[in-house]
């Protein structure tokens, strides 16, 4: 009787210990990698401004949804955050406010979070949006929280594509140096520079995420509705291939001296049709890369940030007196942005501003053996090849348009050749800016690798 009543004791204690480890927690190791997806929908209403071109336009309709795309990593108790925006450019002001929202609601260090603008040019004017964007981001980030999960099967591919992108710098037959000339323009010696063919892919298997990287100019559309251009039918091309439960983030690497007009083919328009071109061709080989990728231990999860004070460019005093002068003559003609050519007004600005510096903000993130960049700026693809080379990483990814938004970022030979991207109005920061930013992107990668 005894025996039967301390075995009945025992069964019962032995189902009261089951039950409480039921409804205990699951708790995962503290190095294991946790990863999360949350989008949200940020198009905002008819009306809004659209950004990009020297004309005013106002959103008519709707191609497809401009997103907030945010993926959340969690490792030895530190979480990082990479969102893409559908929008042209987000400055730094906005960049901070967005970055605090999201840390008071999360408590995500702001120095792990990275921000980029895919480049849209089929966006909203950033300044109409600005007030909701934290609130916004902060809800993509919590998504990502809500459903992040373990995650052990992570792999890195790259694939190369060539077909679709394109150096809009040309040298000309009288010497000079000219961005987007005009398809068929008779007058073109060669382009100045090669762009980056790489397509990477980042592909996280069980979270069915894959964070996507390719060089080209978001301005594959034109037209007066919202868009998130060619990364919109990336993914959807992605999808089709890997199921619509997979969770797209394309990062814009550097592409200020890239876009998609080949010069060779005078029937080539900028329209949806070619933004569908676009956007299915990079899927495609995306989706080899993903094929061919090779898994990565994600043992380590790391950050920085690096502030630097970019001095401003100056002016010469030969081409500031030259920009008064035609000031004098014609104000209004002065004050109109010129494509190619200086606008004088700009000049002006320029050579009249009170600020010996501007502020920038770089951000580096290591996934594993992968490094990634964020530049703030429309940056050449030479910087990132720069980088690049110098990188102790296994595989670099430098993307432009990231923690902040200081206009076109060219190489220091690209100063002197002239174009577009060089112009005061487009390039305000001196040329030692680039290699300052380089050499800080080089060390953060370096610090990472050593810990």
């Amino acid at each position: 009787m005894f025996k039967a009543r301390f075995h009945t004791s025992l069964w019962i204690l032995f189902l009261l210990l089951i039950g409480m480890i039921s409804i205990l927690p699951c708790c995962v190791d503290a190095s294991e990698l946790i990863v999360g997806y949350g989008e949200v929908d940020i198009t905002p209403a008819m009306g809004t401004g659209m950004p990009g071109y020297f004309h005013e336009r106002k959103a008519e309709g709707i191609l497809d949804p401009l997103l907030i795309k945010a993926m959340t990593l969690t490792c030895d108790e530190k979480t990082i955050v990479i969102a893409a925006v559908d929008l042209i450019s987000i400055k730094l002001p906005v960049i901070d406010r967005m970055r605090s929202a999201i840390k008071y609601k999360t408590g995500i260090d702001p120095r792990n979070i990275f921000i980029h603008a895919t480049h849209t040019h089929t966006g909203a004017i950033v300044e109409e949006i600005a007030d909701q964007l934290p609130q916004q981001i902060t809800s993509a980030v919590q998504k990502a929280l809500d459903n992040a999960q373990p995650e052990n099967q992570v792999a890195s591919g790259t694939a190369y594509e060539d077909s679709v992108t394109f150096i809009r710098r040309f040298l000309m037959k009288d010497g000079s140096v000219r961005t987007n000339p005009g398809r068929g323009n008779p007058n073109i010696v060669h382009p100045i520079g090669e762009i980056d063919k790489e397509v990477n892919v980042l592909s996280f298997q069980s979270s069915k995420i894959a964070l996507v990287s390719h060089g080209l100019h978001c301005d594959c559309l034109g037209g007066s509705k919202f868009s998130a251009d060619y990364p919109y039918h990336l993914t959807v091309g992605i999808q089709e291939e890997l199921g619509t439960d997979w969770k797209v983030i394309y990062l814009n690497a550097c592409c200020g001296n890239i876009n998609h007009i080949n010069v060779n083919d005078k029937s080539q328009k900028s329209s949806p049709e070619g933004s569908r071109h676009i956007g299915r061709t990079l899927a495609k080989a995306a989706m080899r890369a993903y094929r061919d990728s090779r898994p990565v231990s994600v043992d380590k999860i790391d950050s920085r940030i690096t502030k630097i004070q970019c001095p401003v460019r100056k002016v010469p005093s030969e081409i500031y007196e030259w920009a008064k002068a035609e000031m004098q003559k014609d104000a209004d003609k002065a004050s109109k942005r010129n494509f190619n050519e200086h606008t004088p007004a700009g000049i002006i600005r320029l050579a009249e501003t009170k600020e010996k510096t501007r502020p920038s903000e770089l951000i580096a993130l290591r996934i594993g053996p992968i490094g990634i960049v964020g530049l703030p700026a429309e940056c050449f693809v030479e910087l990132s090849e720069d980088i690049q080379e110098h990188s102790l990483m296994d595989a670099t990814w430098v993307i432009g348009l990231t923690g902040g938004s200081m206009g076109y970022q060219p190489h220091p030979r690209g100063y002197d050749e002239g174009g577009y991207e060089a112009t005061y109005s487009s390039a305000r920061q001196a040329p030692e800016t680039p290699v300052m930013w380089c050499d800080a992107a080089i060390n953060m990668l370096k610090e990472m690798k050593a810990e």
